[in-house]
């Protein structure tokens, strides 16, 4: 006796795969873990550079309220004999619009036994982004610059 059509199994029985599963909870997981690492090590590097930094703004803003004798105390002893007081205050007078500054962006930042070095850009407030790096050195228990270049 042959079975009614339409009756029977229903084709071959489709095997259930539970690793899966676990290697998308894995994968998650994972992709979780380093993103909460990035998180907190950028995190930890803008703490820890967070003085220079700090130093760096007030450069700037001395620097660009025409207060060059505020700006040129921001340097350190090195950077001082290089470039003394009445120097960087007639190149400052010259390039004034590079301390015409809205906002910084530091996309690379360091900081180690030697000092902490930033670069990325700053937006004048013309609105023109041009290239910046900063180096400093710990001065007497202070953040002093050691060299200092903006745009191009």
């Amino acid at each position: 006796m042959s079975e009614p059509s339409g009756t029977g199994s229903a084709g071959p029985e489709t095997k259930k795969r539970p690793w899966i599963k676990w290697v998308a909870l894995g994968c998650s997981g994972l992709i979780v873990v380093v993103a909460a690492l990035v998180f907190f090590t950028t995190m930890a590097v803008k703490r820890a550079t967070a003085g220079p930094e700090k130093v760096v703004h007030e450069f700037l803003a001395a620097a660009g309220q025409g207060d060059y004798a505020a700006a040129h105390d921001y340097f350190s002893a090195p950077l001082k004999q290089v470039q003394p007081l009445d120097e960087f205050a007639a190149a400052a007078k010259a390039n004034a619009m590079f301390f015409q500054i809205k906002d910084t962006t530091f996309s690379n930042r360091s900081i180690d036994m030697k000092g902490a070095k930033f670069s990325g850009t700053v937006t004048l407030v013309t609105g023109t982004e041009v290239p910046a790096s900063f180096a400093l050195v710990r001065e007497n228990s202070k953040w002093k610059l050691l060299s200092y270049h903006i745009g191009s």
